[in-house]
């Protein structure tokens, strides 16, 4: 099966990521609900994109929760934040096998998306969250994959001020910063090689039913990474491109959701700190790539990259956690 955010063909530069930090989670007693204009609001501004297909500038429609009944009066909140923002679906079997569980996506808006950045996601999607947990004054749980995992750190980071988050789950994450590392020291192309890559290209999109989408994602790229894109992608598929179109399933799109994920994770620069207790898994497949680093990692043996999320151990390590946040409430004496 393709994977979500991993382009193939030569030379891929993906590992593992970082150790797992897990430390003690310090509870923060006397938290009150959030003021009614939520997290700071300096951070949480609206988002606009574009639409290249249309040529006109749109505002994204607010985050969408998929959750069952349960949810709303759980004991701790658990979100959940997918790879592909529009892929509401990415945590189907996750969500069945924990009640609790609730998706926060943006369906329907893949234009957005090409163009979006981590950091305005995890505003957009901060400001969602405060809003709905304001007067609950319960702990709150965030989770990720892939992509999704920088996204769930950052929301950490907006809401920790305010909230009580008692951690942060992260599957298969990527190493970004090492893979920024490397196409900075990577060569830039000259002129002999790029201009009759750069006309392939060109020639692709004309033909292209996804020409606005592959364009706001080309955009989005710094000269090093689209550099990459012209070596791995356009020269390694050459007139193997595909031109299948926008269908959800198709070559194409697949192929355009993997390098618009790798263009959000290369983009993204995070701060050092760590914003709240995490919690790592990683499928044996990642595990096993190069340069993969499990030190404090558990790792979901007999899973690949796609199937990790499905996986009936994923779910109960995911259970655990949250179980011992309600434990560790009751014994303070908390009412939950």
């Amino acid at each position: 099966m393709e994977r979500a955010c991993r382009p193939r063909g030569p030379a891929r530069r993906e590992d593992a990521a970082a150790r797992c930090v897990r430390t003690p989670r310090a509870r923060r007693p006397g938290r009150g609900p959030v003021p009614a204009g939520g997290p700071d609001q300096s951070r949480l501004g609206s988002h606009r994109a574009t639409d290249r297909l249309g040529g006109e500038s749109l505002m994204t429609q607010p985050p969408v929760f998929d959750e069952a009944a349960t949810a709303a009066s759980a004991p701790v909140a658990l979100y959940a934040f997918p790879a592909r923002a529009w892929k509401r679906d990415e945590y189907a079997a996750l969500r069945d096998a924990l009640p609790a569980f609730a998706v926060v996506s943006e369906p329907g808006c893949e234009a957005a998306w090409a163009g979006d950045s981590v950091d305005a996601m995890a505003d957009r999607y901060a400001q969602a969250i405060a809003s709905r947990e304001a007067a609950k004054a319960r702990p709150i749980a965030l989770f990720g994959w892939s992509v999704g995992a920088l996204v769930a750190l950052e929301v950490a980071r907006r809401l920790r001020e305010r909230f009580d988050i008692a951690w942060v789950g992260v599957v298969d994450i990527a190493a970004y910063p090492q893979m920024r590392a490397a196409l900075a020291s990577a060569p830039a192309l000259d002129a002999a090689e790029r201009e009759p890559l750069d006309a392939s290209l060109q020639q692709w999109l004309a033909r292209s039913a996804m020409h606005g989408l592959w364009q706001a994602t080309l955009d989005g790229m710094a000269r090093p990474q689209h550099d990459m894109f012209l070596r791995e992608v356009v020269r390694a598929f050459g007139a193997a491109l595909p031109v299948d179109g926008p269908a959800a399933g198709s070559q194409e799109h697949m192929l355009w959701s993997r390098v618009n994920c790798l263009r959000l994770g290369i983009a993204h620069v995070a701060a050092d700190d760590v914003p709240a207790p995490v919690r790592r898994w990683m499928s044996q497949e990642m595990a096993a790539s190069p340069g993969a680093r499990t030190e404090g990692v558990e790792v979901i043996a007999g899973c690949d990259h796609m199937g990790v999320l499905a996986d009936r151990v994923l779910h109960a390590a995911v259970l655990r956690e949250l179980e011992a946040v309600e434990t560790e409430e009751k014994q303070a004496g908390v009412r939950i």
